[in-house]
C-alpha cells in the first residue's frame, strides 16, 4: 500500500470508539484529514485572478493574494494594483487568524508606504487606527506584533495628534463601555499605552509633546495591578527622559514608589536627539528624520499656564497692603509665588492683562518693606514673572528694576536669597542695556559697600544664562560701557572697590 508517512488509522477513522485520557477533550472524526503530511507544500492559486482571490471566502487564498499584492506594491507596479488592493483594505484589517493578520497586514504597510497621493488622504487612513486598536484579535500575539508598524505608518500620513486623539478616545470608550471583559480589557489598555511609547520613541517629543495629554492617563494607570499595563506606563516615562533628560517635574504627581520604580529605570538614561520617522508632509533632508528641529524646548513638552485663574476665588494682591501681622502677608504672597514658580521655571506663564495690577502693590513693598521674609516674598512673585513672561514683561519690568535696585544700599536685604536674585532675573524681560542705564547712580555712591555691589551685579550679568541667550558675545558687546563705568573705580578711596 502507499505509505503517507503517517501512523496507520485509529479505529476512530472506521467508526470505532476511540479511548480517551482523563478529562481530555473529545477527539474529533474527521481530524485526521486537517493535519497535512510532513512534506504537504502550500497551493499556489498564482493562476487565479488576483481580485477574485482577495474576494475569496478561503483563507489561503487571500493569503496568497495579500502576498502577490504586496511583492507588486513594493515593486511599484503601477497605480492599478494600489486601486484594487486599496478597495480590499477593510477585509485586510478585518482578518482574525494569526496566517491572514501576517500576510494581510503586510500588504497594508506596503499599500502605506508606497501608495500614490496617501500623504493626501489622512482623512481615509485615521480611522484604521482604531480599527487596530479594537479588533478582536489585538489581545494576541500576531496582532500586538503587527498592528504598531501599520499604526505609526498611519502617523506618518496623519500626524500624531490625530492618532493619539484617536487612541485616546478609543480608550475612553474602553473604560465608559458596561460590557466588559477584564482580561481582554487590560490587553488592550496595554497596548495603546504601548504605541504611545512608540510613537514617542519614533518620532520625537517635538511631535508627540506630553502637553497634548497623553500624560494624564498614561499616570493614572502606571498603578495599575496589571503588570502589561504598569511596564507600558513605565516604557513612555523611559522614553520621555530619553529626549528631554529631566523628567522630575513631569512625574511629580506620581506615588512614591512608581517614583522610585522610573528612578531605578533612569539609572543608566538612554539620549535620543534625532527621530527615526518625520511626517509625510516635511520636507526630505539629510538625516533620519530632519524635516522639523528635533530639539525640544518647553513650549514643545508643556501648556502654557495662565497663573490667575488658579488663584483662589477673590485673591487679589493689594489686600496685604491692609494685613498687619507679617505672617499674613507672607502667607497671601506665598498664594501667588506657589502658582507661579513650576511654570515660571520653564519659561511657561502666558501673557495677560492682568500682571499690571501687580505692579503697584510690588512697587509700593520693594520701596518700604522692612520684614524680610515678606520683602523676599515679594521679590520672588516679581523674579518668577519676570522668568516666566520674559521678553513679555519688558514693560511692565522697566518699572521695577529700578526700585528693586533703589534697596542696594540696605545691607539686611541686599543679599542673594532676598533681593541680589529677583533683580538678576529681572533680566530674562529687559536687556541689559537697562541695567546699564541704572547703574551709574549706584557706581557714583559714597557708599563703598553699594559701589562693590553694583559693580558686582554688573560682573555677574554679564554672565548670566538669560542675557547670554540674546547677547552670547555679551562681554566684548558691552565692554566698552562696562569699562566707562568701572575704569573711575580703580582709583577710588575704598581698598576692597579697587580689588573689585
Amino acid at each position: 500500500t502507499h505509505s503517507t508517512g503517517m501512523a496507520e488509522p485509529s479505529p476512530i477513522s472506521q467508526g470505532a470508539e476511540a479511548p480517551q485520557s482523563a478529562g481530555a477533550a473529545p477527539f474529533q472524526a474527521n481530524s485526521w484529514a486537517a493535519l497535512p503530511t510532513e512534506h504537504a507544500e502550500a497551493e499556489d492559486f498564482s493562476s487565479e485572478p488576483l481580485e477574485q482571490r482577495l474576494k475569496s471566502n478561503d483563507l489561503s487564498r487571500r493569503c496568497s493574494a495579500y502576498a502577490d499584492a504586496q511583492a507588486k506594491m513594493d515593486a511599484d507596479g503601477g497605480d492599478e494594483i494600489f486601486t484594487l488592493f486599496g478597495a480590499h483594505v477593510e477585509t485586510a484589517l478585518a482578518e482574525t487568524l494569526p496566517k491572514g493578520q501576517d500576510a494581510a497586514l503586510n500588504a497594508l504597510a506596503a499599500y502605506l508606504k508606497h501608495c500614490p497621493g496617501i500623504d493626501q488622504r489622512s482623512k481615509d487612513v485615521l480611522p484604521w487606527v482604531r480599527k487596530l486598536a479594537e479588533h478582536k484579535s489585538i489581545d494576541k500575539p500576531k496582532m500586538q506584533q503587527l498592528a504598531p508598524a501599520v499604526i505609526l505608518l498611519i502617523a506618518e500620513i496623519a500626524e500624531c495628534p490625530a492618532v493619539l486623539q484617536e487612541l485616546t478616545n478609543c480608550l475612553s470608550d474602553l473604560e465608559d463601555a458596561k460590557k466588559k471583559n477584564a482580561g481582554f480589557l487590560k490587553k488592550q489598555i496595554a497596548f495603546i499605552i504601548k504605541l504611545v511609547g512608540s510613537l514617542l520613541a519614533d518620532f520625537g517629543v517635538k511631535r508627540m509633546a506630553p502637553k497634548l495629554g497623553y500624560l494624564s492617563f498614561v499616570l493614572k494607570y502606571i498603578s495599575d495591578s496589571d503588570r502589561g499595563i504598569r511596564e507600558a506606563c513605565y516604557g513612555v516615562f523611559v522614553e520621555l527622559a530619553a529626549w528631554v533628560g529631566d523628567i522630575s517635574d513631569l512625574i511629580k504627581p506620581m506615588d512614591e514608589p512608581q517614583k522610585k520604580e522610573v528612578a531605578k529605570r533612569l539609572a543608566e538614561p538612554e539620549r535620543k536627539t534625532e527621530p527615526l520617522r518625520r511626517y509625510r508632509g516635511e520636507a526630505a533632508s539629510s538625516g533620519p528624520a530632519a524635516g522639523a528641529s528635533s530639539k525640544a524646548t518647553a513650549d514643545d513638552i508643556f501648556e502654557k499656564v495662565d497663573p490667575f485663574k488658579k488663584l483662589p476665588k477673590g485673591w487679589c494682591i493689594s489686600a496685604v497692603t491692609s494685613m498687619e501681622k507679617w505672617k499674613e502677608k507672607l502667607q497671601h504672597l506665598q498664594v501667588l509665588s506657589s502658582v507661579l514658580e513650576g511654570p515660571a521655571d520653564r519659561h511657561l506663564l502666558s501673557p495677560s492683562e492682568n500682571y499690571a495690577s501687580l505692579i503697584p502693590t510690588m512697587q509700593r513693598m520693594l520701596k518700604g518693606e522692612s520684614n524680610i521674609p515678606v520683602l523676599t516674598e515679594v521679590a520672588k512673585c516679581m523674579g518668577l514673572v519676570a522668568k516666566g513672561l520674559q521678553k513679555h514683561f519688558d514693560k511692565l519690568a522697566r518699572q521695577l528694576l529700578p526700585v528693586a535696585l533703589a534697596r542696594i544700599n540696605d545691607k539686611s536685604v541686599w543679599k542673594t536669597n532676598c533681593l541680589i536674585e529677583r533683580v538678576e532675573q529681572l533680566l530674562w524681560s529687559v536687556p541689559l542695556d537697562v541695567l546699564l542705564e541704572e547703574l551709574p547712580a549706584h557706581f557714583s555712591s559714597k557708599s563703598l559697600f553699594v559701589k562693590k555691589e553694583a559693580l558686582n551685579l554688573l560682573m555677574r550679568a554679564l554672565e548670566l544664562p538669560q542675557v547670554l541667550e540674546i547677547y552670547p558675545d555679551a562681554t566684548q558687546r558691552f565692554f566698552h560701557a562696562s569699562a566707562t563705568l568701572a575704569l573711575p573705580l580703580v582709583d577710588d578711596s575704598g581698598n576692597t572697590v579697587r580689588q573689585e
